[in-house]
Protein backbone atom coordinates (compact mmCIF):
# COMPACT_ATOMS: atom_id res chain seq x y z
CA UNK A 1 0.00 0.00 0.00
CA UNK A 2 2.60 2.51 1.06
CA UNK A 3 6.28 2.87 1.69
CA UNK A 4 7.83 5.24 4.18
CA UNK A 5 11.79 6.05 3.60
CA UNK A 6 13.53 8.77 5.87
CA UNK A 7 15.38 9.17 8.91
CA UNK A 8 14.99 10.32 12.79
CA UNK A 9 16.32 11.23 15.73
CA UNK A 10 16.44 7.31 16.41
CA UNK A 11 18.32 6.79 13.06
CA UNK A 12 20.99 10.16 12.84
CA UNK A 13 22.35 12.82 15.01
CA UNK A 14 21.59 16.22 14.11
CA UNK A 15 24.43 17.28 12.00
CA UNK A 16 22.99 14.68 9.25
CA UNK A 17 19.42 15.12 10.16
CA UNK A 18 20.18 19.14 9.30
CA UNK A 19 21.61 18.15 5.71
CA UNK A 20 18.00 16.95 4.85
CA UNK A 21 16.17 19.57 6.47
CA UNK A 22 14.16 21.11 3.91
CA UNK A 23 12.65 24.46 3.99
CA UNK A 24 8.39 24.65 3.75
CA UNK A 25 8.67 26.86 0.52
CA UNK A 26 10.72 23.70 -1.14
CA UNK A 27 8.67 20.72 -0.10
CA UNK A 28 5.65 21.19 -3.28
CA UNK A 29 8.59 21.15 -6.05
CA UNK A 30 10.24 18.05 -4.14
CA UNK A 31 6.85 16.14 -4.12
CA UNK A 32 6.39 16.96 -7.72
CA UNK A 33 9.77 15.60 -8.73
CA UNK A 34 9.19 12.31 -6.47
CA UNK A 35 5.74 11.89 -8.17
CA UNK A 36 7.55 12.65 -11.66
CA UNK A 37 9.16 8.79 -11.21
CA UNK A 38 7.87 6.18 -13.21
CA UNK A 39 7.22 4.23 -9.95
CA UNK A 40 5.71 6.34 -7.72
CA UNK A 41 1.80 7.68 -8.13
CA UNK A 42 1.58 9.66 -4.92
CA UNK A 43 3.22 11.30 -1.71
CA UNK A 44 3.88 14.05 0.76
CA UNK A 45 6.59 14.82 3.41
CA UNK A 46 6.66 15.00 6.92
CA UNK A 47 9.71 17.18 7.86
CA UNK A 48 10.08 18.10 11.59
CA UNK A 49 12.78 19.00 13.81
CA UNK A 50 13.50 15.38 14.24
CA UNK A 51 12.80 13.89 11.03
CA UNK A 52 12.24 13.73 7.70
CA UNK A 53 10.14 11.00 5.84
CA UNK A 54 8.65 10.10 2.18
CA UNK A 55 5.72 8.70 2.68
CA UNK A 56 4.63 7.29 -1.12
CA UNK A 57 2.21 4.75 -2.90
CA UNK A 58 2.23 3.30 -6.08
CA UNK A 59 1.40 4.08 -9.67
CA UNK A 60 -0.81 1.01 -10.37
CA UNK A 61 1.40 -2.11 -11.66
CA UNK A 62 4.20 -0.85 -10.19
CA UNK A 63 6.14 -1.96 -6.84
CA UNK A 64 6.59 -1.15 -3.55
CA UNK A 65 9.73 -1.97 -3.62
CA UNK A 66 10.55 0.28 -6.42
CA UNK A 67 8.42 3.54 -4.96
CA UNK A 68 11.42 3.07 -1.69
CA UNK A 69 13.92 3.01 -4.45
CA UNK A 70 12.45 6.36 -5.60
CA UNK A 71 11.94 7.66 -2.83
CA UNK A 72 15.56 7.11 -1.11
CA UNK A 73 17.45 8.46 -4.65
CA UNK A 74 15.17 11.60 -3.95
CA UNK A 75 16.13 12.31 -0.33
CA UNK A 76 19.67 11.07 -1.37
CA UNK A 77 20.02 14.44 -3.84
CA UNK A 78 19.21 16.52 -0.97
CA UNK A 79 22.44 15.46 0.99
CA UNK A 80 24.46 13.83 -1.25
CA UNK A 81 27.52 13.98 1.09
CA UNK A 82 25.42 12.45 4.17
CA UNK A 83 25.76 9.22 5.03
CA UNK A 84 22.98 7.02 3.20
CA UNK A 85 23.34 4.62 5.77
CA UNK A 86 21.03 6.98 7.94
CA UNK A 87 17.86 6.28 5.82
CA UNK A 88 15.88 3.56 6.54
CA UNK A 89 13.19 1.65 4.02
CA UNK A 90 9.68 0.62 5.38
CA UNK A 91 7.08 -0.91 3.21
CA UNK A 92 3.43 -2.56 3.27
CA UNK A 93 2.35 -3.30 6.88
CA UNK A 94 5.68 -1.89 8.59
CA UNK A 95 5.49 1.47 6.88
CA UNK A 96 1.28 1.74 7.85
CA UNK A 97 2.47 0.76 11.62
CA UNK A 98 5.22 3.26 11.34
CA UNK A 99 3.07 6.02 9.97
CA UNK A 100 0.34 5.60 13.00
CA UNK A 101 2.49 5.13 15.32
CA UNK A 102 4.27 8.51 14.26
CA UNK A 103 0.83 10.65 14.29
CA UNK A 104 0.40 9.15 17.81
CA UNK A 105 3.45 10.85 18.83
CA UNK A 106 5.07 7.00 19.93
CA UNK A 107 8.34 7.53 17.71
CA UNK A 108 8.68 11.38 18.71
CA UNK A 109 11.61 12.38 21.01
CA UNK A 110 9.26 13.26 23.68
CA UNK A 111 6.39 10.35 24.07
CA UNK A 112 3.48 11.77 23.69
CA UNK A 113 4.00 15.08 22.39
CA UNK A 114 0.79 17.14 20.17
CA UNK A 115 2.70 18.67 17.65
CA UNK A 116 3.30 16.30 15.95
CA UNK A 117 -0.07 15.17 14.60
CA UNK A 118 -0.32 18.55 13.11
CA UNK A 119 2.76 18.17 11.99
CA UNK A 120 1.22 15.30 9.76
CA UNK A 121 -1.72 16.69 9.33
CA UNK A 122 0.02 19.72 7.59
CA UNK A 123 2.33 17.61 5.96
CA UNK A 124 -0.84 16.10 4.13
CA UNK A 125 -1.76 19.52 3.55
CA UNK A 126 0.90 20.27 1.33
CA UNK A 127 0.80 17.17 -0.90
CA UNK A 128 -2.89 17.79 -1.30
CA UNK A 129 -2.87 21.62 -2.55
CA UNK A 130 0.49 20.26 -4.34
CA UNK A 131 -1.78 17.54 -6.34
CA UNK A 132 0.32 14.02 -5.05
CA UNK A 133 -2.25 12.80 -2.73
CA UNK A 134 -4.59 10.23 -4.46
CA UNK A 135 -7.15 7.82 -2.59
CA UNK A 136 -4.42 5.64 -1.09
CA UNK A 137 -2.65 8.23 0.83
CA UNK A 138 -5.86 9.91 1.49
CA UNK A 139 -6.97 6.71 3.09
CA UNK A 140 -3.82 5.97 5.38
CA UNK A 141 -3.77 9.45 6.67
CA UNK A 142 -7.37 9.22 7.58
CA UNK A 143 -6.95 6.29 9.17
CA UNK A 144 -3.25 7.32 10.67
CA UNK A 145 -4.94 10.31 12.39
CA UNK A 146 -8.52 8.74 13.81
CA UNK A 147 -5.43 6.16 15.38
CA UNK A 148 -3.54 9.10 17.05
CA UNK A 149 -6.75 10.57 18.45
CA UNK A 150 -7.62 7.55 19.76
CA UNK A 151 -4.50 7.03 21.56
CA UNK A 152 -4.80 10.91 22.90
CA UNK A 153 -8.13 9.80 24.34
CA UNK A 154 -7.64 6.34 25.39
CA UNK A 155 -4.47 6.83 27.07
CA UNK A 156 -2.77 9.51 29.68
CA UNK A 157 0.47 9.27 27.00
CA UNK A 158 0.39 13.30 26.87
CA UNK A 159 -0.08 13.87 30.44
CA UNK A 160 2.20 16.56 31.75
CA UNK A 161 5.49 16.90 30.11
CA UNK A 162 5.13 16.40 26.70
CA UNK A 163 7.07 18.80 24.08
CA UNK A 164 10.36 19.33 23.43
CA UNK A 165 10.52 22.99 24.82
CA UNK A 166 9.35 21.88 27.83
CA UNK A 167 11.87 19.54 28.16
CA UNK A 168 14.10 22.52 27.19
CA UNK A 169 12.02 24.51 30.29
CA UNK A 170 12.76 21.56 32.64
CA UNK A 171 16.35 21.45 31.85
CA UNK A 172 16.79 25.11 32.72
CA UNK A 173 15.46 25.19 35.87
CA UNK A 174 17.66 21.55 36.81
CA UNK A 175 20.71 24.07 35.74
CA UNK A 176 19.51 27.06 37.97
CA UNK A 177 16.86 25.75 40.32
CA UNK A 178 14.60 28.70 40.70
CA UNK A 179 14.20 30.41 37.70
CA UNK A 180 12.89 33.73 39.28
CA UNK A 181 15.26 36.75 38.57
CA UNK A 182 16.96 35.13 35.52
CA UNK A 183 16.61 36.60 32.20
CA UNK A 184 15.76 34.37 29.33
CA UNK A 185 16.24 35.31 25.96
CA UNK A 186 14.30 33.45 23.05
CA UNK A 187 15.32 33.67 19.87
CA UNK A 188 12.52 33.03 17.04
CA UNK A 189 9.03 34.29 17.36
CA UNK A 190 6.57 31.14 15.80
CA UNK A 191 4.91 28.01 17.18
CA UNK A 192 8.36 26.42 19.27
CA UNK A 193 9.18 30.17 20.49
CA UNK A 194 5.36 29.94 21.69
CA UNK A 195 5.59 27.15 23.78
CA UNK A 196 8.25 27.85 25.63
CA UNK A 197 7.14 31.20 26.46
CA UNK A 198 3.84 29.61 28.09
CA UNK A 199 6.19 26.83 29.63
CA UNK A 200 7.84 29.80 31.18
CA UNK A 201 5.02 32.08 31.72
CA UNK A 202 4.55 31.44 35.60
CA UNK A 203 8.76 30.72 36.17
CA UNK A 204 9.28 34.14 37.29
CA UNK A 205 12.25 35.16 35.05
CA UNK A 206 12.91 38.21 32.93
CA UNK A 207 11.64 37.16 29.35
CA UNK A 208 13.25 38.88 26.52
CA UNK A 209 11.72 37.85 22.59
CA UNK A 210 14.03 38.70 19.65
CA UNK A 211 12.95 37.65 15.98
CA UNK A 212 13.08 38.64 12.25
CA UNK A 213 9.45 39.17 12.36
CA UNK A 214 8.76 42.53 14.47
CA UNK A 215 4.44 42.17 14.76
CA UNK A 216 5.12 37.94 15.53
CA UNK A 217 7.62 39.27 18.26
CA UNK A 218 5.56 41.94 19.53
CA UNK A 219 2.53 39.87 19.29
CA UNK A 220 4.66 37.11 21.33
CA UNK A 221 5.82 39.77 23.81
CA UNK A 222 2.14 40.87 24.49
CA UNK A 223 0.69 37.03 24.97
CA UNK A 224 3.69 36.39 27.51
CA UNK A 225 4.29 39.50 29.67
CA UNK A 226 8.05 39.47 27.50
CA UNK A 227 10.15 42.46 26.32
CA UNK A 228 10.26 42.36 22.61
CA UNK A 229 13.66 43.05 21.04
CA UNK A 230 14.31 44.11 17.50
CA UNK A 231 16.72 41.86 15.32
CA UNK A 232 19.49 43.98 15.23
CA UNK A 233 19.83 44.34 18.72
CA UNK A 234 20.97 40.43 18.82
CA UNK A 235 24.19 41.60 20.38
CA UNK A 236 23.00 43.84 23.24
CA UNK A 237 20.10 40.80 23.67
CA UNK A 238 22.88 37.90 24.44
CA UNK A 239 24.31 40.53 26.91
CA UNK A 240 21.36 40.25 29.33
CA UNK A 241 20.42 36.81 28.91
CA UNK A 242 21.42 33.90 31.13
CA UNK A 243 19.84 31.35 29.15
CA UNK A 244 19.58 31.73 25.37
CA UNK A 245 16.91 29.10 23.73
CA UNK A 246 16.79 29.18 20.12
CA UNK A 247 14.03 27.68 17.54
CA UNK A 248 14.13 29.62 14.65
CA UNK A 249 13.47 28.62 10.99
CA UNK A 250 16.76 30.21 9.47
CA UNK A 251 18.56 27.66 6.98
CA UNK A 252 21.89 28.52 8.88
CA UNK A 253 23.70 29.87 11.84
CA UNK A 254 22.12 32.54 13.20
CA UNK A 255 24.25 33.10 16.28
CA UNK A 256 27.79 33.11 15.49
CA UNK A 257 31.09 32.79 18.55
CA UNK A 258 32.05 36.60 18.07
CA UNK A 259 29.03 38.02 19.31
CA UNK A 260 28.86 35.93 21.88
CA UNK A 261 32.49 35.81 23.29
CA UNK A 262 31.18 39.61 22.90
CA UNK A 263 28.74 39.10 25.28
CA UNK A 264 30.69 36.85 27.48
CA UNK A 265 33.06 39.44 28.50
CA UNK A 266 30.58 42.40 28.94
CA UNK A 267 28.95 39.27 31.44
CA UNK A 268 32.09 39.70 33.14
CA UNK A 269 32.39 36.02 33.53
CA UNK A 270 28.78 34.85 33.93
CA UNK A 271 27.83 31.52 32.74
CA UNK A 272 25.73 31.75 29.85
CA UNK A 273 23.47 28.83 28.87
CA UNK A 274 22.52 28.21 25.18
CA UNK A 275 19.69 25.54 24.39
CA UNK A 276 19.13 24.96 20.52
CA UNK A 277 15.79 23.69 19.93
CA UNK A 278 16.48 24.26 15.93
CA UNK A 279 17.13 21.90 12.60
CA UNK A 280 19.04 22.82 11.20
CA UNK A 281 20.59 24.45 14.19
CA UNK A 282 20.67 28.16 14.73
CA UNK A 283 23.73 28.25 17.32
CA UNK A 284 27.41 27.55 15.92
CA UNK A 285 28.31 25.01 17.85
CA UNK A 286 32.19 26.81 18.25
CA UNK A 287 30.35 28.57 21.10
CA UNK A 288 31.03 25.62 23.16
CA UNK A 289 34.81 26.18 23.21
CA UNK A 290 34.69 29.62 24.49
CA UNK A 291 35.01 29.37 28.74
CA UNK A 292 31.59 29.89 30.82
CA UNK A 293 29.68 28.81 27.51
CA UNK A 294 27.15 25.58 27.56
CA UNK A 295 25.67 24.56 24.55
CA UNK A 296 23.03 21.87 24.72
CA UNK A 297 20.82 21.00 21.32
CA UNK A 298 17.72 18.85 20.66
CA UNK A 299 19.92 15.29 21.21
CA UNK A 300 21.43 16.51 23.97
CA UNK A 301 18.19 16.40 25.58
CA UNK A 302 17.26 13.07 25.28
CA UNK A 303 19.15 11.79 28.83
CA UNK A 304 15.80 13.97 30.03
CA UNK A 305 13.49 12.55 27.68
CA UNK A 306 14.24 8.47 28.54
CA UNK A 307 14.18 9.66 32.14
CA UNK A 308 10.42 10.97 31.37
CA UNK A 309 9.68 7.40 29.59
CA UNK A 310 9.87 5.54 32.51
CA UNK A 311 7.19 6.63 33.84
CA UNK A 312 4.86 6.40 30.53
CA UNK A 313 5.94 2.95 29.97
CA UNK A 314 1.98 1.51 31.04
CA UNK A 315 0.33 4.79 29.02
CA UNK A 316 2.92 3.52 26.02
CA UNK A 317 2.23 -0.22 26.06
CA UNK A 318 -2.00 0.55 25.68
CA UNK A 319 -0.90 3.02 23.26
CA UNK A 320 0.99 0.78 21.16
CA UNK A 321 -2.39 -2.19 21.63
CA UNK A 322 -4.46 0.65 19.74
CA UNK A 323 -2.20 1.64 17.04
CA UNK A 324 -1.83 -2.46 16.50
CA UNK A 325 -5.64 -2.68 16.60
CA UNK A 326 -5.98 0.35 14.02
CA UNK A 327 -3.55 -1.41 12.01
CA UNK A 328 -5.06 -4.71 11.70
CA UNK A 329 -8.42 -3.07 11.19
CA UNK A 330 -6.21 -1.00 8.00
CA UNK A 331 -4.76 -4.48 7.18
CA UNK A 332 -8.26 -6.20 6.75
CA UNK A 333 -9.46 -2.92 4.41
CA UNK A 334 -6.73 -3.25 2.14
CA UNK A 335 -7.28 -6.70 1.89
CA UNK A 336 -10.35 -6.26 0.96
CA UNK A 337 -9.67 -3.47 -1.56
CA UNK A 338 -7.90 -6.15 -3.83
CA UNK A 339 -11.71 -6.83 -4.89
CA UNK A 340 -12.26 -3.52 -6.18
CA UNK A 341 -10.72 -4.13 -9.68
CA UNK A 342 -12.39 -7.48 -10.11
CA UNK A 343 -16.15 -5.58 -9.27
CA UNK A 344 -15.45 -2.47 -10.83
CA UNK A 345 -14.47 -4.54 -14.59
CA UNK A 346 -17.46 -7.02 -13.35
CA UNK A 347 -19.88 -4.62 -13.19
CA UNK A 348 -18.99 -2.66 -16.18
CA UNK A 349 -19.03 -6.13 -18.20
CA UNK A 350 -23.01 -6.61 -17.16
CA UNK A 351 -23.86 -2.86 -17.43
CA UNK A 352 -22.59 -2.60 -21.31
CA UNK A 353 -24.34 -6.34 -22.19
CA UNK A 354 -27.48 -4.55 -20.80
CA UNK A 355 -27.12 -1.36 -22.30
CA UNK A 356 -26.60 -2.72 -25.37
CA UNK A 357 -30.09 -4.78 -25.33
CA UNK A 358 -31.47 -1.58 -24.11
CA UNK A 359 -30.37 0.73 -26.85
CA UNK A 360 -31.21 -1.85 -29.45
CA UNK A 361 -35.53 -1.78 -27.68
CA UNK A 362 -35.31 1.62 -27.92
CA UNK A 363 -34.54 1.79 -31.42
CA UNK A 364 -37.45 -1.00 -31.57
CA UNK A 365 -40.38 -1.81 -30.11
CA UNK A 366 -39.56 1.06 -27.67
CA UNK A 367 -39.12 3.48 -29.75
CA UNK A 368 -42.23 5.30 -29.24
CA UNK A 369 -41.25 6.38 -25.24
CA UNK A 370 -40.35 9.70 -24.26
CA UNK A 371 -37.61 11.11 -22.40
CA UNK A 372 -38.71 10.64 -19.06
CA UNK A 373 -39.32 7.05 -19.73
CA UNK A 374 -35.89 6.47 -21.56
CA UNK A 375 -34.24 8.28 -18.10
CA UNK A 376 -36.62 5.75 -15.83
CA UNK A 377 -35.35 2.42 -17.94
CA UNK A 378 -31.87 4.23 -17.39
CA UNK A 379 -32.10 4.30 -13.36
CA UNK A 380 -33.83 0.76 -14.01
CA UNK A 381 -30.98 -0.74 -15.39
CA UNK A 382 -28.24 0.90 -12.84
CA UNK A 383 -30.45 -0.61 -9.45
CA UNK A 384 -30.85 -4.00 -11.54
CA UNK A 385 -27.08 -3.95 -11.81
CA UNK A 386 -26.78 -2.57 -8.34
CA UNK A 387 -29.04 -5.58 -7.09
CA UNK A 388 -27.55 -8.39 -9.11
CA UNK A 389 -24.14 -7.65 -8.06
CA UNK A 390 -24.83 -6.81 -4.14
CA UNK A 391 -24.06 -10.55 -2.79
CA UNK A 392 -20.68 -11.01 -5.19
CA UNK A 393 -19.30 -8.26 -4.18
CA UNK A 394 -19.86 -8.86 -0.26
CA UNK A 395 -18.48 -12.51 -1.00
CA UNK A 396 -15.60 -11.60 -2.93
CA UNK A 397 -14.47 -9.05 -0.38
CA UNK A 398 -14.70 -11.58 2.43
CA UNK A 399 -12.79 -14.29 0.48
CA UNK A 400 -10.10 -11.06 -0.09
CA UNK A 401 -9.72 -10.08 3.92
CA UNK A 402 -10.70 -13.79 5.37
CA UNK A 403 -8.04 -16.38 6.35
CA UNK A 404 -10.79 -19.21 6.99
CA UNK A 405 -10.09 -22.02 4.81
CA UNK A 406 -13.54 -23.13 4.65
CA UNK A 407 -13.93 -19.44 2.67
CA UNK A 408 -12.89 -19.94 -1.34
CA UNK A 409 -9.72 -18.47 -2.24
CA UNK A 410 -9.88 -15.33 -3.55
CA UNK A 411 -7.11 -16.29 -6.24
CA UNK A 412 -9.92 -18.66 -7.43
CA UNK A 413 -12.58 -16.91 -7.23
CA UNK A 414 -11.31 -14.09 -9.21
CA UNK A 415 -9.75 -16.39 -11.80
CA UNK A 416 -12.80 -18.28 -12.18
CA UNK A 417 -15.34 -14.80 -12.83
CA UNK A 418 -12.68 -13.18 -14.89
CA UNK A 419 -12.82 -16.40 -16.93
CA UNK A 420 -16.42 -17.04 -17.14
CA UNK A 421 -17.23 -12.96 -18.09
CA UNK A 422 -14.22 -13.20 -20.17
CA UNK A 423 -12.84 -10.02 -18.37
CA UNK A 424 -9.31 -10.93 -19.25
CA UNK A 425 -10.53 -9.20 -22.66
CA UNK A 426 -10.77 -6.70 -21.16
CA UNK A 427 -8.23 -4.71 -22.58
CA UNK A 428 -8.86 -5.89 -26.10
CA UNK A 429 -11.19 -6.25 -28.71
CA UNK A 430 -14.81 -7.24 -27.04
CA UNK A 431 -16.15 -9.88 -28.67
CA UNK A 432 -19.91 -9.10 -30.86
CA UNK A 433 -23.07 -8.85 -29.24
CA UNK A 434 -25.22 -11.63 -30.34
CA UNK A 435 -27.77 -10.39 -33.16
CA UNK A 436 -25.98 -7.11 -33.57
CA UNK A 437 -23.03 -5.92 -35.83
CA UNK A 438 -22.56 -3.30 -33.39
CA UNK A 439 -19.29 -3.74 -31.34
CA UNK A 440 -19.36 -3.68 -27.49
CA UNK A 441 -17.54 -0.80 -26.37
CA UNK A 442 -14.40 -1.96 -24.28
CA UNK A 443 -14.31 -2.25 -20.60
CA UNK A 444 -13.56 0.48 -18.65
CA UNK A 445 -10.70 1.28 -16.59
CA UNK A 446 -11.53 0.05 -12.99
CA UNK A 447 -9.27 3.07 -11.39
CA UNK A 448 -10.62 5.40 -13.11
CA UNK A 449 -14.55 4.24 -12.35
CA UNK A 450 -13.93 4.15 -8.92
CA UNK A 451 -15.94 6.48 -6.33
CA UNK A 452 -13.68 9.55 -4.63
CA UNK A 453 -11.66 8.61 -1.92
CA UNK A 454 -11.27 4.77 -3.11
CA UNK A 455 -8.31 3.12 -3.45
CA UNK A 456 -8.10 1.38 -7.28
CA UNK A 457 -5.77 -1.70 -5.59
CA UNK A 458 -4.47 -2.84 -2.60
CA UNK A 459 -2.00 -4.73 -1.46
CA UNK A 460 -2.08 -7.39 1.46
CA UNK A 461 -0.32 -4.96 4.70
CA UNK A 462 1.90 -8.23 6.15
CA UNK A 463 3.96 -8.05 3.01
CA UNK A 464 6.32 -5.80 0.80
Amino acid sequence: MISVVGLSHKSAPIDVRERFALPADRVPELLRSVVGRAAVGEALLVSTCNRVELVAAPRPGSTLEAVAEASRAELSALAPSAPQSSLYALTGGSAVRHLFGVAASLDSLVLGEPQILGQVKEAYEIARKTGTVGSVLHRTLSRAIRAAKRVRSGTAIGAGQVSVPSVAVDFARRIFGDLRDRSILLVGSGDMAETTARSLQSSGARLLVIGRTPEKVRALAESFGAEPRAWNDLAGALELADIVITSTSAPGFVIETAPVASARKKRRGRSQFFIDLAVPRDVNPAVEGLDGIFLYNVDDLSRIVAESLLTRGREAAQALSIIDEEARSFDRWADAEQATPLVVALRERIRVALRVELERSLRGRLRHLGQPERDALETMLDASVNRVLHEPTTRLRQAASSSDLDVPPFTELSAALEHVFALEEADGDEPRPPDTQAALPPASDPAASLPPGSAPAALKLGSS
